[in-house]
């Protein structure tokens, strides 16, 4: 396993298309579709849509340069939940948003029972998708602002409520080896505040029968205590960013 990676990012981030799928062996593909018709029978009713995986990276003094290939879910989630394959597995580049409040809080979620991710902590954010590709290259500020809009009910272009919206860091490493690019969102409003109006923002969901993406938020003050206190509960499931991203933040701080 890769050592986990946080680091500031002050450069461009382009994130390129090869235009190519993933080519992988009859006996690694026919693993990953046995495991697929298995999670349906078992009940599951996910969709086998697309996912991109990271090929390539390149660093030069002004810019970082990532290219992607397309795959599919069923690759990503034998990759997570049974064998990486190594040389063969699934490196997703995803956004997520730190989320802080004007009295020095962290929010985040626990993700709803009906999702394909139940139970487990994670900041508000996405995988990227066609949606947000343009020109052969993946817009990132749309997918952050898209998932904020639909995970917590924040426009980042509500100035009444949203103060800074902007590029912060990049996670690398980790047993997926996954990048995760970090937006800062600071609020102008209090947990509380923030709080209220999550749950109208749920309530408006639910009127319009849909479901909110997380079963629970939580709000932590931003210090060490606070986060170590929460990340070192026993049982607690976390997005495998979560804890070295938090750690980072906490020495960050000091």
């Amino acid at each position: 396993m890769k050592d986990f990676l946080i680091s500031p990012l002050t450069k461009k981030l382009i994130v390129r298309f090869s235009n190519k799928t993933v080519d992988l062996p009859l006996d690694v593909q026919k693993k990953i579709d046995t495991y697929w018709d298995e999670l349906l029978q078992s009940g599951k009713t996910y969709k086998r849509g697309e996912i991109f995986t990271v090929t390539k990276k390149g660093s030069f003094d002004d810019r970082l340069e990532i290219l992607v290939e397309k795959t599919d879910y069923a690759h990503y989630l034998y990759c997570q939940n049974i064998d990486t394959l190594e040389e063969y597995g699934v490196h997703i580049i995803h956004t997520a948003a730190l989320v802080e409040t004007s009295d020095n809080k962290t929010l985040f979620g626990k993700m709803g029972e009906h999702t394909s991710r139940a139970g487990i902590y994670q900041l508000c954010g996405g995988g990227i998708d066609n949606d947000d590709l343009k020109d052969g290259v993946f817009d990132f500020e749309h997918n952050i602002t898209k998932e904020l809009q639909e995970e917590l009910g924040i426009d980042v272009n509500d100035k009444q409520r949203v103060g800074t919206f902007e590029l912060a860091y990049l996670k690398e490493g980790g047993p997926t080896d996954k990048m995760t690019v970090v937006y800062r969102v600071i609020l102008n409003e209090t947990s509380e505040q923030c709080m209220a109006q999550y749950d109208a923002f749920v309530r408006q969901l639910q009127a319009n029968g849909e479901t909110e993406e997380f079963g629970e938020i939580v709000a932590l003050d931003r210090n060490k205590i606070s986060f170590d206190n929460f990340f070192n509960q026993e049982g607690i499931k976390l997005d495998e960013y979560m804890k070295p991203l938090f750690d980072y933040l906490a020495q960050e701080a000091k």
